[in-house]
């Protein structure tokens, strides 16, 4: 069977791999002069600095998976020890947020009656009914406080999404706390009987331990050998203009009047452009497709001379609640997340601007970004920032997608339209999950969707 793949990111990278290795004769077609989409890695002056994504959690079964079978195992790279401190900014510094049960104790990210709020987790009963979608901040208000919803999880979903928590859907952003507290009735019962459950199989093989994970010279390692494994047959520089559907199968037309003829189509683009492509054929599709939304966001990476900053980067980096109102969504300390990250004991932090609060300080200019950063991190680093030894600026106008309300509703729609479509597949982060992990994830099911019986064990 042979398959075009439109679209050269992760996600049609993977799934072009996937569907190589169960037989199918695949070609990916990309617009870009690259391939790897948001995934890059960037070495400048000794610093290597990524423009999306800086790893993957290695608890994360597919990308794991994918890993070994492209034979990168033995390049992994786990982050630094230290790396597990990470921090928050809140009322007025930064503050280290609690690592495990005991440092929730004496944490003094939340105030003290915030705490006491949280430590009632327990005791709230889980909701009467799920028919009513509930957003992530709802439901961290319910379970463990307003000030701990405030402060913790809107930073987390500001990490994760760029995103505002009182928009995204508790179910389609974070499915994984709403299974947690539908099976075991809340958060600290289910730790309780997960920790159990683990102890009980111990004596198994250790599984996977959750630590940022990476490669020596970057996460963009990754798409290298995805493009060399896939043999020649991805092309870049090669917008798609449309599809034809003939005699059973697709005729995919490129932009510099060639074709590709195909049996099958599988669109791993950002969801406009999946929308533009679908409308002649499942317009229904493309109408709810172009409903999912993008917050814009700008990577601001700056590189420092050994001991000129106001404070030690001794973390991950830290994260900054939308009620702070700081222009700063927050900031990884690169340098003490993997080594080799800059040289000569030099620092390298890289900063992520606009989002969903401050979506227009992404259309700013080299030199204003470079001032306005700057001055936000003399506040959330607790003192004057020197000028930056090197910088590097990437914006991404379409960085994240939305998972709001109603959108396992607007997925299953798109899904249905698309099934009446013979022939066209669908693997976007815009539907499936916006991780890394949630991609590579997406793209091993393609070959069963797509090949059904014929996949090769």
């Amino acid at each position: 069977m042979k398959v075009v793949v439109v679209g050269g990111g992760i996600s049609g990278l993977s799934a072009a791999f996937r569907l190589k290795q169960a037989g199918a004769d695949v070609t990916v077609v990309e617009s870009e002069p690259r391939a790897g989409g948001k995934v890059r890695t960037e070495l400048v002056d000794g610093f290597l600095v990524e423009h999306g994504p800086n790893g993957f959690l290695d608890s994360r079964k597919p990308v794991l998976d994918l890993v070994r079978d492209l034979r990168l195992d033995n390049q992994l790279v786990q982050a630094n020890q230290e790396a597990s401190k990470r921090y928050i900014f809140t009322r007025g510094a930064l503050r280290a947020l609690p690592s495990g049960p005991l440092s929730l104790l004496a944490t003094r990210a939340l105030t003290a009656r915030g705490l006491l709020r949280l430590l009632y987790e327990p005791f709230v009963k889980p909701r009467a009914s799920y028919e009513v979608e509930e957003t992530v901040f709802d439901f961290a208000a319910r379970r463990i406080g307003h000030e701990a919803a405030q402060v913790m999880v809107d930073a987390m979903v500001t990490g994760v999404y760029a995103g505002d928590s009182r928009k995204l859907s508790l179910r389609a952003a974070f499915p994984r706390m709403y299974d947690l507290e539908r099976t075991y009735g809340g958060l600290v019962k289910a730790l309780i009987a997960l920790m159990k459950a683990r102890k009980a199989n111990s004596g198994s093989a250790a599984g996977p331990s959750g630590k940022l994970t990476s490669f020596p010279e970057g996460l963009e390692t990754l798409i290298h050998a995805l493009v060399r494994r896939l043999e020649g047959q991805v092309l870049t520089g090669k917008p798609v203009q449309g599809l034809l559907r003939q005699n059973g199968g697709w005729r995919v037309l490129l932009a510099d009047d060639g074709s590709i003829d195909c049996d099958a189509v599988v669109l791993s683009t950002p969801a406009d452009a999946a929308a533009w492509l679908l409308a002649p054929h499942a317009p229904r599709a493309a109408e709810v497709l172009r409903q999912i939304p993008y917050n814009p966001a700008a990577v601001v990476a700056f590189g420092y001379p050994p001991g000129s900053l106001p404070r030690p980067l001794d973390g991950f980096g830290y994260l900054v609640p939308g009620h702070e109102q700081r222009k700063v969504l927050g900031s990884v300390w690169c340098s003490s997340l993997f080594p080799n990250r800059a040289t000569k004991g030099r620092a390298l932090m890289r900063s992520i601007i606009g989002g969903a609060r401050h979506p227009e300080l992404v259309g700013l200019g080299d030199a204003e970004l470079s001032e306005v950063v700057t001055a936000e991190l003399s506040v959330l680093m607790g003192g004057p920032m020197p000028t930056p030894a090197f910088q590097r600026i990437v914006r991404w106008p379409a960085a994240i997608p939305q998972y709001t309300l109603g959108h396992l509703d607007r997925v299953a729609a798109i899904e249905a339209a698309v099934a009446q479509v013979p022939g066209i597949h669908l693997a976007t982060n815009a539907m499936y999950g916006v991780s890394l992990a949630d991609c590579v994830a997406r793209a091993e099911k393609l070959p069963a969707l797509i090949l059904g019986s014929s996949v090769q064990s």
